[in-house]
């Protein structure tokens, strides 16, 4: 994999030889909007009881995996919240919610299904779904900002030498991360669905601490679940 550069600050000092660090990115569990196709955005839903096995699977997985005593970062919408409390409960280490990492903001299309918004606003729709990263939803927000606000989180709490930070969050919220972290172009990796997550798919990325170089990517890791987990 080639190596990409996530741009620091200019208080970062320059490239010094450390041990890598790593930085898990984490989707919630299944909700009921999840389950039913309703736009969710910010709408705050908690998990149903498939998204709270699936947290559990995820969390006995990354134990086996080695995973010990990350730093974790949840976006404080309560689906994301109750899928890092799971992690950490199995994990231990540390747990602290932040607005920042919060899902897409859908406005007026949160709470209503896929195929009403399709019908509605047959143009919008598509041009969202096709992965326009300036797309913005009557009164929502853009792929773009997402990617912005999350990236400059991830930035701002980098993982120090041999240190596990893990992101929970949300499905759009991470692609436009991703696509960010690894230099690639949003809506190309949107359409191609590389990078689609399920719910509690995850990514691991071994990362350089000082220079912020992506030195290698597990995306959109899944083995955790059984067919019933995937609703497949």
């Amino acid at each position: 994999m080639r190596r990409v550069t996530a741009q620091p600050p200019a208080s970062v000092p320059p490239t010094s030889p450390q041990a890598p660090a790593r930085l898990i990115l984490v989707r919630h569990g299944q909700t009921a909007h999840n389950r039913e196709r309703r736009m969710q955005g910010q709408v705050d839903t908690p998990l149903d009881e498939t998204g709270q096995r699936q947290a559990r699977l995820l969390a006995a997985h990354l134990r086996r995996l080695g995973v010990q005593a990350p730093r974790i970062h949840a976006s404080d919408l309560s689906r994301a919240h109750a899928t890092a409390e799971a992690l950490h409960r199995e994990l231990g280490g540390t747990l602290a919610t932040f607005p920042e990492l919060r899902e897409i903001s859908l406005g007026d299309w949160e709470g209503h299904l896929y195929d009403e918004i399709a019908a509605r606003h047959p143009e919008l729709h598509g041009q969202f779904w096709s992965g326009d990263p300036e797309c913005c939803p009557p009164g929502g927000e853009t792929p773009q900002a997402v990617g912005e606000r999350v990236y400059a989180h991830a930035l701002a709490h980098w993982p120090q030498a041999g240190e596990t930070l893990m992101l929970v969050s949300h499905g759009i919220a991470i692609s436009a991360l991703l696509t960010r972290l690894l230099g690639l172009d949003y809506q190309t990796e949107f359409q191609s669905r590389r990078y689609l997550h399920l719910n509690t798919a995850y990514s691991v990325l071994t990362v350089d601490p000082a220079s912020r170089e992506v030195l290698s990517a597990e995306v959109a890791q899944a083995g955790h679940l059984t067919a019933e987990e995937t609703g497949r």
